[in-house]
């Protein structure tokens, strides 16, 4: 199976998939540049995301790339149970956030959120709190549901507070540090 083939199965909730899919490594603690890694394909989902189109458009090289049907079967059922207990919590509600006006929102948002995600200043484990709360809400995206959605907006801008806080302490720190050395 094909990544183009299994998006194009998707339909509508391609967008929502693909956000969550790509969110998910960068939310759990991993090697420096993996969430740069994962940022440069969610802008360009997100952008697409708030543009309006009406499904995501991926480059060539990447719609041809295949992978084993059987894996991705196994991985599903894998992770069957967690997604269970997420579906009990999760179902449809505020559907005028995810109606085409609203996705074009969610998209905004999460564009700008992944820009902050984007921030190459290495600080171990800054864009946990970001990425945990940006999974989360492409989860509600999954399901249609608008509390979620919101409850996870509101958890992002904490994440930003968060990320924003640590990078300038650590501007700041290096330029003093710089002053010291050179004084």
């Amino acid at each position: 199976m094909s990544v183009g083939e299994l998006i194009d199965g998707m339909g509508g909730r391609a967008f929502s998939i693909i956000l969550l899919l790509l969110t998910l490594p960068i939310a759990v603690p991993g090697p420096p540049g993996l969430p740069t890694a994962f940022c440069i394909p969610l802008i360009l989902v997100t952008a697409q995301l708030w543009l309006g189109r009406p499904a995501p458009w991926l480059p060539n090289f990447i719609r041809k790339r295949r992978f084993a049907r059987d894996a991705l079967l196994t991985t599903l059922h894998r992770i069957r149970p967690a997604l269970a207990r997420l579906e009990s919590v999760c179902r449809p509600r505020l559907l005028k956030m995810t109606d085409r006006r609203g996705e074009r929102w969610v998209g905004l948002f999460y564009f700008l959120c992944v820009i902050v995600l984007f921030n190459p200043i290495p600080i171990p484990f800054s864009h946990i709190p970001l990425a945990v709360a940006l999974a989360v809400l492409a989860l509600g995206f999954v399901e249609r549901d608008g509390f979620i959605i919101i409850g996870a907006a509101v958890g992002s801008l904490v994440g930003i507070v968060i990320n924003l806080s640590l990078t300038g302490s650590a501007l700041l720190l290096g330029l003093k540090l710089l002053h010291i050395a050179h004084s």
